[in-house]
């Protein structure tokens, strides 16, 4: 997989797509101006049990939310809501993993924060991708 950061834009207000401000000192340009040379389009936040595919692609400013599967190859140029499959280039919801009920009480459960000795009780439960068998 990629993540490919804010450096890795270019500024599109601009005149030019070459990053004047990254190369400073040639330019006779301040130093600490060396981010506009990009546009700012936020962190890339990958959320809990996010399963990433062979050489996806993640782009700058993308939440991917809890549960969700990004395919291989996929290129995420939007977020991702909790427990939805994406796949394509660009990367487009193609279903969701669980039904509504389920995304919600899995949301609020939040089993990845439980401690080691709680998990080691519901493996078996949370393989089974059958909610009612969890021991909460």
């Amino acid at each position: 997989m990629k993540f490919l950061f804010n450096s890795a834009n270019h500024a599109l207000d601009s005149l030019s797509t070459y990053p004047f401000p990254l190369f400073s000192e040639e330019w006779g340009l301040e130093p600490k101006n060396v981010a506009e040379s990009w546009d700012n389009k936020g962190d890339i936040i990958i959320g809990n049990d996010v399963w990433i595919g062979f050489e996806a692609v993640i782009l700058a400013g993308v939440t991917i939310g809890d549960g969700a599967i990004v395919d291989a190859r996929a290129v995420v140029t939007k977020d991702v809501a909790p427990y939805t499959i994406v796949g394509g280039v660009p990367a487009k919801p193609i279903r969701k993993r669980f039904d509504a009920q389920t995304v919600k009480a899995l949301l609020e459960m939040r089993w990845w924060d439980w401690d080691e000795e709680r998990i080691a009780q519901n493996i078996e439960a949370i393989k089974s991708g059958c909610i009612a068998l969890l021991r909460v």
